[in-house]
């Protein structure tokens, strides 16, 4: 007899603690722009990847939820949470490199215009100069006679 309610009881208690578990997914769903760090593990637990990204802390959380594979991803800037949702990659023209060779051809472009206005300053203050002085007009320089 007691062998007959074993049973029932197994199955039951096995649906019940199925039942308690919250999928992934949902748990994700409660995520939200503006949460703290620490509101974000409690809800997902400890990220399975971190990276540093342009000042943004990344954090990656990989799971399956009915044999599907999800990857997502929450961005914080200052302790909270700015993006969450699909894992994020940068543009193919926003690699390292791609910034490298664009910064180089800014700080070129500034390199030149500062040059340029240093020339053009330099030729300011030398007029500015000549004209104070009065390098710039005729001077009238009596020619005298001798006295006889």
């Amino acid at each position: 007899m007691l062998r007959h309610l074993t049973i029932p009881f197994v199955a039951v208690t096995v649906l019940f603690t199925s039942a308690c578990q919250t999928s992934m997914v949902k748990q994700f769903e409660e995520v939200r722009p503006g949460m703290e760090k620490a509101e974000v593990l409690a809800i997902m637990g400890s990220p399975q990847q971190t990276q540093r990204f342009h000042g943004k802390d990344r954090w990656f959380y990989n799971f399956y939820d009915s044999h599907i594979h999800f990857q997502k991803e929450v961005q914080f800037f200052d302790g909270n949470a700015i993006y969450v949702g699909e894992h994020w990659e940068p543009e193919v023209n926003q690699s390292a490199a791609a910034i490298d060779a664009r910064n180089a051809k800014q700080d070129q472009e500034v390199a030149d215009q500062l040059a340029k206005d240093q020339q053009q300053h330099r030729g300011d203050y030398d007029a500015y100069q000549s004209k104070t002085r009065g390098e710039d007009k005729v001077r009238y320089v009596p020619t005298f006679e001798q006295i006889r």
